[in-house]
């Protein structure tokens, strides 16, 4: 049997003797991977990173890295022999010294002969932070300071690298520039990695998996395509806001009704019986704009996005649907026009909940 590289197993995760999420089981199977996890403030994602790190204790369960076992009710390896490296939101910088000695700190921990040395210069490029090496803490911005951060950590080349929302702080027009070399560095070194953020976008792009944490309990555990495309709840539906449910009765095996839309084909994620009400899930991208359709909505919203327009249109039961076009289409509708729906709708991925 293929020994997972990390296992979380039926852990509570708590803080100041409280609770925040419950009986959590998850693993990361080989090392390398890339681990989101996604949840509303204050739902304990970070309290989930300072466990693992080895700065709380845990009394049910337990945590292995690597074949070894981290914690559990009676043991609790001291974070220092861990060797994983822990990121926090929050600036954690040493204030007494510069940016490019607070970088070296991570390197000076990367002392392990039979792993490859992260170039720290590699890191002071991708960040950006070049100018910035000879100032102190107080002296650069809190994206400055999240990215030196981010650096430090990368630099200790760890055997799990923990970060708490490594880019919030960055501008969004240096972000994804950032996601893309993060990713490449992470995968070069095969630095182990789980990233708590409340982008999904940044989720999906960066994690192998993504994990969802509600109501104090992970509620799913994917892929981010299946995360996307096969919800398991309407809950994670609410949580990612990325569509609609609209009341619907299967009609075949490969078809449904809505009384709004007519008849809607596609594949069902699961089997429903002829004749049964569900509450059928409507994503931006499962409409398809067609001037000529007798099936028009009122636009009640235009959002324009550069590479495209999303359009909200309202059904005549009061239901708001959105659609994305391209921003080349030469009419563009404006509120109040009728909008017209490609007619018959055809859902790749029918997802419907009872």
């Amino acid at each position: 049997m293929t020994k997972n590289f990390f296992d979380v197993k039926n852990v509570d995760f708590k803080i100041g003797g409280k609770i925040k999420v419950k009986n959590v089981s998850f693993s990361i199977q080989k090392k390398g991977e890339i681990i989101c996890i996604l949840g509303p403030s204050g739902i304990g994602k970070t309290t989930i990173l300072r466990t693992i790190a080895g700065l709380e204790d845990i009394e049910k369960g337990t945590i292995k890295l690597n074949n070894k076992l981290l914690s559990s009710k009676e043991i609790n390896i001291v974070p220092e022999d861990r060797n994983i490296s822990l990121s926090f939101q929050e600036n954690s910088l040493f204030p007494h010294y510069t940016v490019e000695k607070n970088i070296h700190l991570g390197t000076e921990r990367n002392n392990i002969s039979n792993k490859k040395k992260i170039n720290p210069h590699d890191l002071i490029k991708l960040l950006n932070i070049k100018n910035i090496l000879n100032k102190f803490p107080h002296q650069i911005s809190a994206g400055e300071a999240q990215r030196v951060s981010l650096a430090r950590s990368l630099a200790s080349n760890p055997d799990l690298l923990l970060l708490d929302e490594p880019l919030s702080n960055i501008d969004q027009s240096f972000k994804e520039e950032i996601q893309v070399e993060l990713k490449n560095i992470l995968n070069k070194y095969k630095i182990t990695t789980i990233i708590v953020t409340h982008d999904s976008y940044e989720a999906f792009y960066l994690g192998d998996k993504c994990g969802v944490i509600l109501n104090n309990k992970l509620i799913q555990y994917d892929t981010p395509y299946d995360l996307y495309h096969f919800p398991n709840s309407v809950k994670v539906v609410e949580f990612l806001n990325r569509g609609v449910l609209i009341p619907a009765e299967v009609t075949s095996p490969k078809s449904l009704e809505n009384d709004d839309l007519g008849i809607i084909t596609g594949n069902f994620a699961k089997p429903y019986p002829v004749g049964a009400k569900v509450k059928l899930l409507i994503q931006p991208e499962d409409l398809v704009h067609d001037d000529k359709s007798n099936l028009k909505l009122e636009v009640i919203d235009v959002k324009f996005r550069g590479t495209n327009f999303i359009y909200t249109l309202k059904t005549p039961s009061d239901k708001k649907l959105s659609i994305i076009t391209n921003s080349h289409h030469i009419h563009k509708h404006e509120k109040h026009e009728l909008f017209g729906i490609k007619k018959p709708i055809h859902i790749e991925h029918i997802v419907c909940f009872d």
